[in-house]
């Protein structure tokens, strides 16, 4: 994973991290919404190991999350997040908030982390519920952050750039999604751990529904 100077990590560990695939994806709320992109390329030094990487995945019908890191590693957290996320439904007899599904995650990887057996991941959990519109952080020392925007990845700086300039609490849908794209593009176009085109999950909220869309740009 190309990702920026981490002083979570000591010089070793930052080699193994640079070591990873890498990816470019963010996240953002809007009016009566989130989404959630990535690019589809992963990346083993200067070589392209994959070009339909899937990052983005939908968790249930109103949360989905963005990965960069090791596949592997985010594999198995989407894989568990869905399953713990049934059971506390059916336990608890209503459906889990975004921040829940965030919660849950951090203190995973924070008991790895001081464990001293992290998972070599970065997330974004984006969605709409009951409380409203959310994106949730999770680094890899299970850190867990509340934000209006952010983006993750080796293409981090050039992504958060476009969305620090225009982003605005109250855009409407379409707005968003091209101010997510254009963000992701600008990536894509000066990171080369980031390309092959762009994937991603909108969610909206429609009364009592949430309404999912895809976005699938091939490049």
């Amino acid at each position: 994973m190309n990702y920026p100077t981490n002083p979570l990590f000591n010089n070793s560990q930052q080699d193994q991290m640079n070591r990873l695939k890498g990816t470019t994806g963010l996240a953002l709320k809007f009016k009566n919404g989130a989404l959630v992109v990535a690019d589809r390329r992963a990346s083993m030094g200067s070589f392209t190991a994959s070009k339909q990487a899937k990052k983005v995945h939908k968790v249930n019908d109103y949360t989905g999350i963005g990965i960069a890191g090791s596949v592997s590693d985010a594999q198995a957290l989407v894989d568990l997040l869905r399953s713990e996320l049934r059971l506390y439904q059916l336990e608890n007899n209503f459906k889990p908030s975004i921040k829940v599904a965030g919660s849950l995650l951090a203190t995973i990887m924070h008991g790895s982390y001081r464990r001293f057996q992290p998972w070599w991941v970065q997330l974004l959990v984006a969605g709409v519920d009951r409380r409203g519109s959310h994106v949730y952080v999770i680094g890899p020392d299970g850190s867990l952050s509340d934000e209006d925007f952010f983006a993750i990845g080796s293409g981090t700086l050039l992504s958060i750039g476009v969305l620090e300039n225009s982003y605005k609490p109250d855009l409407d849908k379409e707005t968003a999604k091209n101010l997510a794209i254009a963000a992701l593009k600008t990536s894509l176009a000066r990171d080369n751990a980031t390309g092959n085109g762009i994937d991603g999950l909108i969610f909206i909220k429609d009364g009592d529904q949430v309404i999912t869309e895809e976005i699938h740009i091939d490049m």
